[in-house]
């Protein structure tokens, strides 16, 4: 269960050795695809709620396999900030990019302000949720009141929406690109305290198939993936003993980390994953089959 929303505020941005792509070794290919260690090389990556957590780690990983990366921020500008100077430090290229992801005039501005400082985007993270960590309605259903199930669900659903369809145009056009959503193992497995989610991911489930479906005709990957219980901000709202209780029903015997979900994420948005889409990869440790 993820619920990454990196919302911050004000503009940062950065970049990263504008000399470096040319000491980069290329990457071996097979039938054009690249194999080597630089899978994104030449690609513009948009991460939404890149600040912090899973898209933290996912914006890292994908500049250090070569990617331009647009770091999208709501509320914390600072954490972007660090994002896109330890990219910069790595001989990276990145950007901060603010942003709401649940207002259809920012996110206009932040695809094109992406694809003017670093080109049309090739591939899109939802990762944001539109919502903090303190806003995931986590408790009892008994306990909720229909508009915390209404805000939960109505945030994320937005956060995808608007951002993909602010994208997918241009890969069309292009004949090429690669989205992919963070959902939650929620979305097949739902847990106690955790009603507003489990139907707000259930919605991105749908929302990935069916964009999928429309996408796929002309070049253009739809996927997600589904992580359980992750050690990111919104886990410190989970108990201790239910986050123990989580990496004990593990195969692997515990917690997922940001960087376990970013890996995952790298490889359904490269062409190593060239024939999925649709997709909803489960990234849960085993936890479903242990």
């Amino acid at each position: 269960m993820n619920a990454e929303d990196d919302t911050d505020a004000d503009g940062a941005g950065g970049a990263g050795d504008a000399g470096h792509d040319a000491v980069r070794p290329a990457a071996a290919a097979i039938g054009g695809r690249p194999t080597g260690p630089y899978d994104f090389e030449g690609r513009v990556a948009l991460v939404t709620g890149a600040g912090r957590g899973i898209g933290a780690a996912t914006a890292r990983l994908l500049a250090a396999r070569g990617a331009r990366v647009a770091v999208n921020y709501h509320r914390s500008a600072e954490r972007a900030r660090e994002v896109v100077e330890s990219i910069a430090r790595e001989g990276g290229r990145a950007i901060a990019l603010p942003g709401d992801v649940t207002d259809a005039d920012q996110v206009a501005e932040l695809v094109s302000g992406a694809a003017a400082a670093l080109g049309p985007v090739d591939v899109l993270v939802l990762n944001a949720s539109g919502l903090g960590a303190h806003e995931a309605a986590i408790a009892p259903a008994t306990e909720l009141a229909w508009e915390d199930l209404e805000r939960v669900v109505v945030q994320q659903l937005k956060a995808l929406f608007l951002t993909a369809r602010a994208v997918l145009p241009g890969m069309i056009a292009r004949g090429s690109g690669s989205v992919v959503a963070v959902g939650a193992a929620l979305a097949r497995r739902p847990a106690p305290r955790f009603l507003p989610l489990s139907v707000a991911k259930a919605g991105v489930k749908a929302a990935v198939r069916t964009l999928a479906l429309e996408a796929g005709p002309h070049g253009v990957r739809v996927n997600a993936v589904e992580p359980n219980l992750i050690l990111t901000e919104l886990a410190r709202h989970v108990p201790e003993p239910q986050r123990r209780a989580a990496a004990e029903r593990a195969a692997l015997r515990r917690n997922g980390t940001p960087q376990d979900i970013a890996e995952v994420i790298a490889f359904l948005a490269s062409e190593r994953a060239a024939y999925l889409t649709g997709g909803c990869l489960l990234a849960d440790g085993g936890t479903a089959f242990a």
